[in-house]
Protein backbone atom coordinates (compact mmCIF):
# COMPACT_ATOMS: atom_id res chain seq x y z
CA UNK A 1 0.00 0.00 0.00
CA UNK A 2 1.23 3.39 -0.80
CA UNK A 3 1.35 5.97 1.86
CA UNK A 4 -1.31 8.59 1.18
CA UNK A 5 0.07 12.26 -0.07
CA UNK A 6 -0.23 14.65 2.45
CA UNK A 7 -2.58 17.00 1.33
CA UNK A 8 -1.45 20.75 2.10
CA UNK A 9 -2.92 23.74 1.96
CA UNK A 10 -2.38 26.92 3.66
CA UNK A 11 -5.45 28.47 6.01
CA UNK A 12 -6.01 31.51 3.48
CA UNK A 13 -6.53 28.79 0.59
CA UNK A 14 -9.12 26.91 2.63
CA UNK A 15 -10.77 30.53 3.23
CA UNK A 16 -10.75 31.79 -0.08
CA UNK A 17 -12.50 28.38 -1.35
CA UNK A 18 -15.13 28.81 1.74
CA UNK A 19 -15.99 32.55 0.92
CA UNK A 20 -16.11 32.00 -2.84
CA UNK A 21 -18.38 28.92 -2.30
CA UNK A 22 -20.27 31.17 0.16
CA UNK A 23 -20.53 34.07 -2.30
CA UNK A 24 -22.12 31.76 -5.11
CA UNK A 25 -24.66 30.12 -2.89
CA UNK A 26 -25.93 33.61 -2.15
CA UNK A 27 -25.33 35.22 -5.41
CA UNK A 28 -23.17 37.64 -3.45
CA UNK A 29 -20.23 39.35 -6.04
CA UNK A 30 -17.35 41.78 -4.60
CA UNK A 31 -14.00 43.27 -5.91
CA UNK A 32 -11.11 41.07 -5.77
CA UNK A 33 -9.43 43.56 -2.42
CA UNK A 34 -12.52 42.86 -0.53
CA UNK A 35 -13.20 38.96 -1.23
CA UNK A 36 -8.90 38.86 -0.47
CA UNK A 37 -10.57 41.36 3.08
CA UNK A 38 -12.81 38.93 4.03
CA UNK A 39 -10.69 36.18 4.00
CA UNK A 40 -7.98 37.60 5.80
CA UNK A 41 -10.55 38.56 8.34
CA UNK A 42 -11.67 34.78 8.90
CA UNK A 43 -7.75 34.03 9.05
CA UNK A 44 -6.94 36.34 11.68
CA UNK A 45 -10.80 35.20 13.60
CA UNK A 46 -8.89 31.85 13.62
CA UNK A 47 -6.52 32.52 16.07
CA UNK A 48 -8.13 35.74 17.88
CA UNK A 49 -5.61 37.46 20.28
CA UNK A 50 -6.45 36.79 24.22
CA UNK A 51 -9.44 38.85 25.49
CA UNK A 52 -10.60 39.94 21.52
CA UNK A 53 -13.97 39.79 22.54
CA UNK A 54 -13.60 41.26 26.18
CA UNK A 55 -14.73 44.63 26.11
CA UNK A 56 -17.83 46.14 24.90
CA UNK A 57 -16.94 47.19 21.43
CA UNK A 58 -19.18 50.87 21.51
CA UNK A 59 -16.23 51.36 23.99
CA UNK A 60 -13.51 51.10 21.20
CA UNK A 61 -16.28 53.65 19.18
CA UNK A 62 -16.41 55.97 21.54
CA UNK A 63 -12.41 56.21 21.85
CA UNK A 64 -11.86 56.28 18.74
CA UNK A 65 -13.55 59.44 18.66
CA UNK A 66 -10.93 61.03 20.92
CA UNK A 67 -7.93 59.13 19.13
CA UNK A 68 -5.46 60.47 17.01
CA UNK A 69 -6.15 59.19 12.97
CA UNK A 70 -3.74 56.57 13.36
CA UNK A 71 -4.93 55.18 16.78
CA UNK A 72 -8.70 55.49 15.40
CA UNK A 73 -8.00 53.76 12.25
CA UNK A 74 -6.61 50.91 13.99
CA UNK A 75 -9.80 50.99 16.72
CA UNK A 76 -12.53 51.63 14.04
CA UNK A 77 -10.76 48.32 11.98
CA UNK A 78 -11.21 46.34 15.61
CA UNK A 79 -14.81 47.48 15.81
CA UNK A 80 -15.95 46.97 11.86
CA UNK A 81 -13.40 43.46 11.92
CA UNK A 82 -15.64 41.97 15.19
CA UNK A 83 -19.14 43.11 14.27
CA UNK A 84 -18.70 41.79 11.22
CA UNK A 85 -17.38 38.51 12.48
CA UNK A 86 -19.64 38.61 15.07
CA UNK A 87 -22.66 39.46 13.17
CA UNK A 88 -21.71 36.52 10.63
CA UNK A 89 -20.51 33.61 12.52
CA UNK A 90 -22.41 33.92 15.68
CA UNK A 91 -25.60 35.23 14.20
CA UNK A 92 -27.88 32.96 16.49
CA UNK A 93 -25.75 33.33 19.78
CA UNK A 94 -25.96 37.75 19.35
CA UNK A 95 -29.76 37.02 19.13
CA UNK A 96 -30.11 35.21 22.47
CA UNK A 97 -28.15 38.22 23.84
CA UNK A 98 -29.68 41.67 25.06
CA UNK A 99 -27.83 43.28 22.10
CA UNK A 100 -29.23 42.47 19.23
CA UNK A 101 -27.26 41.86 15.65
CA UNK A 102 -28.99 45.21 14.30
CA UNK A 103 -26.95 46.79 17.20
CA UNK A 104 -23.72 45.11 15.95
CA UNK A 105 -24.47 45.43 12.06
CA UNK A 106 -25.11 49.29 12.78
CA UNK A 107 -21.58 49.53 14.59
CA UNK A 108 -20.04 47.74 12.07
CA UNK A 109 -21.05 49.97 9.28
CA UNK A 110 -20.49 52.63 11.13
CA UNK A 111 -16.99 52.03 11.70
CA UNK A 112 -16.23 50.81 8.20
CA UNK A 113 -17.32 53.60 6.74
CA UNK A 114 -15.77 55.99 8.46
CA UNK A 115 -12.66 53.95 7.94
CA UNK A 116 -13.40 54.70 4.22
CA UNK A 117 -13.39 58.48 4.72
CA UNK A 118 -10.39 58.09 7.10
CA UNK A 119 -7.78 55.81 4.96
CA UNK A 120 -5.16 57.91 3.40
CA UNK A 121 -5.05 58.91 -0.66
CA UNK A 122 -2.02 56.42 -0.82
CA UNK A 123 -4.51 53.69 -0.14
CA UNK A 124 -7.31 54.42 -2.16
CA UNK A 125 -8.30 50.86 -2.86
CA UNK A 126 -8.31 49.67 1.21
CA UNK A 127 -10.85 52.79 1.17
CA UNK A 128 -13.03 51.35 -1.21
CA UNK A 129 -12.79 48.02 -0.03
CA UNK A 130 -14.10 49.77 3.51
CA UNK A 131 -16.41 51.63 1.74
CA UNK A 132 -17.96 48.41 -0.50
CA UNK A 133 -18.15 46.34 3.25
CA UNK A 134 -20.05 49.61 5.13
CA UNK A 135 -22.36 49.55 2.18
CA UNK A 136 -22.89 46.00 1.61
CA UNK A 137 -22.32 44.80 5.47
CA UNK A 138 -25.84 42.26 5.09
CA UNK A 139 -24.89 40.32 2.07
CA UNK A 140 -20.89 39.99 3.87
CA UNK A 141 -22.40 39.15 6.86
CA UNK A 142 -24.67 36.49 4.73
CA UNK A 143 -21.39 35.01 3.14
CA UNK A 144 -19.73 35.18 6.20
CA UNK A 145 -23.55 32.88 8.36
CA UNK A 146 -22.97 30.45 5.23
CA UNK A 147 -19.54 29.91 6.21
CA UNK A 148 -20.78 29.02 9.66
CA UNK A 149 -23.92 27.25 9.20
CA UNK A 150 -22.40 24.98 6.39
CA UNK A 151 -18.47 24.25 8.01
CA UNK A 152 -17.78 26.05 11.27
CA UNK A 153 -21.11 24.98 13.05
CA UNK A 154 -22.65 21.69 10.75
CA UNK A 155 -25.00 19.94 12.25
CA UNK A 156 -29.00 19.05 13.27
CA UNK A 157 -29.23 22.94 14.16
CA UNK A 158 -28.05 23.74 10.80
CA UNK A 159 -31.91 24.55 9.37
CA UNK A 160 -32.82 26.28 12.59
CA UNK A 161 -30.28 28.84 12.05
CA UNK A 162 -30.64 29.02 8.68
CA UNK A 163 -34.81 29.79 8.97
CA UNK A 164 -33.57 32.04 11.86
CA UNK A 165 -30.99 33.79 9.29
CA UNK A 166 -34.34 34.13 6.87
CA UNK A 167 -36.16 35.60 9.23
CA UNK A 168 -33.57 38.31 9.96
CA UNK A 169 -32.16 39.19 6.01
CA UNK A 170 -35.35 37.64 4.23
CA UNK A 171 -32.47 36.19 1.60
CA UNK A 172 -33.89 34.71 -1.59
CA UNK A 173 -31.39 32.14 -1.24
CA UNK A 174 -32.12 30.90 2.31
CA UNK A 175 -35.74 30.52 1.59
CA UNK A 176 -35.00 28.67 -1.55
CA UNK A 177 -32.53 26.41 0.68
CA UNK A 178 -35.78 25.96 3.02
CA UNK A 179 -37.95 24.85 0.73
CA UNK A 180 -35.68 22.34 -0.83
CA UNK A 181 -35.66 21.51 2.51
CA UNK A 182 -39.80 21.00 2.45
CA UNK A 183 -40.29 24.11 4.80
CA UNK A 184 -42.41 27.00 3.77
CA UNK A 185 -40.37 30.27 4.89
CA UNK A 186 -43.02 31.79 7.33
CA UNK A 187 -42.86 34.55 9.36
CA UNK A 188 -45.73 34.67 12.21
CA UNK A 189 -45.52 38.24 13.00
CA UNK A 190 -46.10 39.33 9.07
CA UNK A 191 -48.82 36.37 9.12
CA UNK A 192 -47.39 36.11 5.11
CA UNK A 193 -45.33 33.62 3.46
CA UNK A 194 -42.39 33.87 1.05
Amino acid sequence: MAPQALIRRSLVDFFRDLVRGAMRTHEVESSEPTEHYLVSLLERFAKPPPGWGSRPLALDYLESLQSTRADRCVKLKHVGDTALFLCGVFMEHLERQIVSTNYYASLGRIAYRQLASLAPTDTAARADVFAEIAARFPDFVRVLSEISFAEIFPGDAQTVRIYTRWLRTRGPQDAQWLLRQGITPFDPGLKTRH
